[in-house]
Parts: C-alpha cells; sequence; structure tokens
C-alpha cells in the first residue's frame, strides 16, 4: 500500500512539471523540467542522507532535542523500513517542488538547486518530525495532519512565499 501510494504522488511530479512549463515562456520551459527532475533525484539523495533520520530517526538522548527532530538512521543506517522511507520521500519532493512553481523562470538552476537540497534535507524534515513522529512536540499535543495539508503544503507554500519575495 505504502509503495503504490508514493507512486501516486511522485506520478504527481510531472503533471506539476507540465502546469509549471505552460506558466514560462518556451524558452524556460526545458529549465523547469529540469528543476523537476533535481526535485526528485536530488531530493532522494537529500532525504537519504539527512531527512529520514532527522524525521523519523530514534530517540535522542535528550528529551528537549527529540521534540525538535530525530537523531540517528542517517543515510538508511539500522533503518529496516523502506516502504515507509520511499512514500515519505515522495512527500519531501513534492514540498520542494512547490517552491519551483513560485519562482518559475524567475530563479537561477544553481540557486534552485540548493534550496531544494536544503528544504529536503533540513527544513522540511523538523516540521517532519514535530507532526508526524511519536516523539516530536505538535504529535504529543494531538496534532492530526490530513494528507500533509499542515506539514508539506503549508510548508511548501511558505517556503513558496518567502524565495518569490526574494527573487
Amino acid at each position: 500500500f505504502l509503495l503504490s501510494s508514493g507512486w501516486r504522488v511522485l506520478a504527481m511530479q510531472g503533471g506539476f512539471a507540465l502546469l509549471e512549463a505552460s506558466s514560462v515562456n518556451r524558452k524556460s520551459a526545458a529549465n523547469i523540467m529540469m528543476k523537476n527532475l533535481v526535485d526528485l533525484s536530488l531530493g532522494a539523495i537529500a532525504w537519504f542522507l539527512f531527512g529520514w533520520g532527522l524525521s523519523f530517526g530514534p530517540e535522542a538522548q535528550s528529551e528537549e532535542l527529540d521534540y525538535f527532530v530525530g537523531s540517528g538512521q542517517f543515510a538508511l543506517a539500522d533503518a529496516d523500513d523502506w516502504a515507509l522511507w520511499f512514500f515519505q520521500f515522495s512527500f519531501a519532493a513534492t514540498s520542494a517542488t512547490i517552491i519551483s512553481g513560485s519562482v518559475a523562470g524567475r530563479m537561477k538552476f544553481f540557486s534552485y538547486v540548493v534550496c531544494s537540497f536544503f528544504i529536503t534535507a533540513f527544513i522540511y524534515p523538523p516540521v517532519v518530525h514535530w507532526a508526524w513522529s511519536e516523539s516530536g512536540w505538535l504529535a504529543k499535543k494531538g496534532f492530526k495532519d490530513f494528507a500533509g495539508s499542515g506539514v508539506v503544503h503549508l510548508l511548501g507554500g511558505t517556503a513558496a512565499f518567502v524565495a518569490a519575495y526574494h527573487v
């Protein structure tokens, strides 16, 4: 179930790419397609190396740190749930893609690559930990997230707003 759901979320990436490419001039369309490809490929590396461990790593030694981020399983060391990793990666990539649409045709490619990597590796994971990890502070307060609306879309939309403002 997790794998088929993850593939459905990743299939939406093609739709995002086409929507973004149709909103810019012809010259920028190839750039948009490449940005969406980078969201998936570089995002997978960022999520593998850092994102999963910060989001769902085992509990930290200190309770204060555990409220904020996970503290292990970086590069999937000692991780055993690959289906859940893939499912969560699909949402991490989606969060980064939201930014791509807000800066379509207005941001240099290298700057976007750096932004996408940091969103997927370091900015998105703590928010995921807060809401979706059993030890996260929002989860402990009873926070419920419906289909990623509070994590994926709110974080992606806020980051997109900030990126569009600065571009």
